[in-house]
């Protein structure tokens, strides 16, 4: 990849990325929030746009609010501005699933969809295409007409399985673009590239198709975390190991993707997209499989509804589908309904009840499904399914009688406060006065916290702990200490001077006696008399 680095100068026009995973489950939606969070880290202007018909779990992993839909813009009632979501990473989120399988239904419409596009053109650099996990025409165009596209898999051979077929499709419309492989959910780095060089062989010997590294992200305690907490794994805990995979991703994107040619506009894009001619392919063998052109129109006339759901049923019945290109058909067949129609089939809602308890699928996958319902309905009704005050006696009860869990969910909850007001929850000092006045709080705590508290004092400005009476004390102390060494020092001068006196006195008193006897002897007085006394 180095060999497409050109210059550090931006594009003139933004870039559009799409991520594709053909499978469900395999973690791209969260590829793509965290990736447009890191990037913006990085100081781009990011947009992600999600165009999944079935969920919406980016609005949900990014805890975002829906207030307004792009149908209000196409019909006049809003402007792009109302329906843009932005994240604190100042993240760009605008939901799209509505127009993913068509063009709007007037030209008015179209002009204002033009116009709104052009609008969010001018606000960022990158736009990420967060794309349905499901194999169908419109996946694959949007794939074919974008300059690069990333494949999310992981280690699970359903969803190698899966991305294969992608290739497959791919490489028989004569897919020429630039397409990575990301490994996700990857225990470490030599798993990820296994897993990627087993993907790349089984493409180049059986597609003769060559797809390229595009990275990794290794599996990471933190990013549950940032799902319950709503919001990226690089904001929660940028150092954690999940957070440099997905920075050092954003850095290739930046450097490669962002250098290599002047994007094509977020505007071009969606009109090539929307004046794509689909190529729907029949289900099965692509070489044997005979196009409905072919029939003669008797054979067409006497085709009808009926006639067409009797023989796939009766082909299913005898096995002469296979599972993966009838799974394609049905993708196709219910979007192709959508386009027409305007809704799903009405035969569905009991078919999804079916699915939901029929269908053996793992915990995750199921909070996962969950999760996107509560969304839907924040987008639909404008306010959550369930009040604060629900959500929290839920979780109450929920984490009954574990404590340690119970712990873990309010030192998250601190963390997510703090980041986002800069102030500590609780008042530490008023917590601890409130705790004292407890009737289980003995004098014993008390001796004990205040131990821990000197401690902690001693550990964070490096001497023991002191009150200002101790101090006080410890000054008059010292004081006292001086003051008795300079009153020793004062005595010792005292006994000097006294014992300099006392010489002084004897000498007066030798000096008197001197001159008493020579006056008496009335000799005369000798000088050298008088200096020897």
């Amino acid at each position: 990849m180095d060999s497409l680095y050109i210059s550090e100068q931006g594009p003139s026009k933004p870039h559009i990325i799409v991520f594709a995973g053909a499978k469900s489950g395999v973690g791209k939606t969260s590829v793509v929030a965290n990736v447009a969070a890191a990037m913006a880290l990085r100081g781009k202007r990011v947009c992600v746009v999600d165009v999944d018909t079935g969920l919406s779990n980016i609005i949900t992993l990014l805890g975002l609010r829906p207030a307004h839909r792009l149908e209000q813009v196409l019909r006049g009632e809003k402007a792009i501005a109302e329906v843009l979501l932005k994240t604190g990473d100042g993240v760009g989120v605008v939901s799209a699933a509505h127009l993913m399988g068509g063009v709007p239904v007037s030209a008015e419409q179209t002009h204002r969809l033009a116009a709104a596009l052009a609008d969010l053109e001018t606000q960022f650099d990158y736009f990420l295409i967060d794309t349905a996990a499901m194999h169908t025409e419109t996946l694959l165009r949007f794939i074919e007409l974008a300059q690069s596209t990333f494949l999310v898999v992981s280690g699970d051979p359903a969803a190698l399985t899966d991305a294969f077929a992608l290739l497959k499709s791919l490489n028989t419309r004569q897919y020429t673009g630039s397409l990575r492989v990301v490994v996700n959910q990857a225990l470490d780095y030599p798993a990820a590239t296994d897993t990627y060089r087993r993907f790349a062989a089984v493409a180049e010997k059986c597609l003769k198709l060559k797809v390229e590294y595009g990275g990794f992200v290794i599996r990471d305690e933190n990013l549950p975390k940032a799902v319950a907490l709503q919001m990226s794994v690089v904001d929660l805990a940028v150092n954690s190991p999940a957070s440099r995979c997905l920075l050092a991703l954003a850095d290739n994107i930046i450097k490669h993707i962002g250098c290599e040619t002047a994007g094509t506009g977020l505007v071009e894009y969606w009109q090539r997209l929307l004046s794509a001619t689909p190529t729907r392919q029949i289900v099965g063998d692509d070489t044997d499989a005979e196009p409905v052109n072919s029939l003669s129109p008797a054979d067409r006339a006497e085709m009808s509804i009926s006639e067409l759901s009797r023989r796939l049923l009766l082909a299913m019945k005898q096995q002469l589908l296979d599972q993966p290109a009838l799974e394609r058909f049905i993708g196709e067949f219910v979007e192709t309904y959508c386009e027409q129609f305007g809704r799903f089939p009405n035969a569905f809602k009991p078919l999804f009840y079916r699915w939901l308890e029929t269908e053996n699928y793992a915990e995750p996958r199921l909070i996962e499904l969950v999760a996107t319902l509560e969304a839907l309905h924040a987008m639909r009704y404008q306010r959550p399914m369930f009040s604060l005050e629900e959500n929290a006696a839920r979780l109450v009860a929920q984490l009954q009688g574990q404590q340690e869990q119970h712990k873990n969910l309010v030192e998250q909850l601190c963390a997510a406060y703090r980041q986002a007001f800069h102030a500590e929850v609780f008042d530490a000092e008023q917590v601890l006065l409130e705790r004292m006045q407890a009737e289980d709080f003995t004098e014993q705590h008390f001796e004990e916290l205040l131990q821990k508290l000197r401690d902690g004092f001693q550990t964070r400005f490096k001497r023991p702990y002191q009150s200002r009476h101790e101090l006080a004390l410890a000054s008059t102390v010292e004081a006292l200490n001086v003051m008795g060494v300079d009153q020793h020092n004062l005595q010792d001068e005292i006994t000097m001077l006294m014992h300099g006196f006392q010489l002084l006195g004897s000498r007066r008193e030798k000096l008197l006696t001197t001159l008493n006897a020579l006056q008496n002897s009335g000799l005369p007085l000798a000088a050298s008399a008088i200096r020897d006394n």
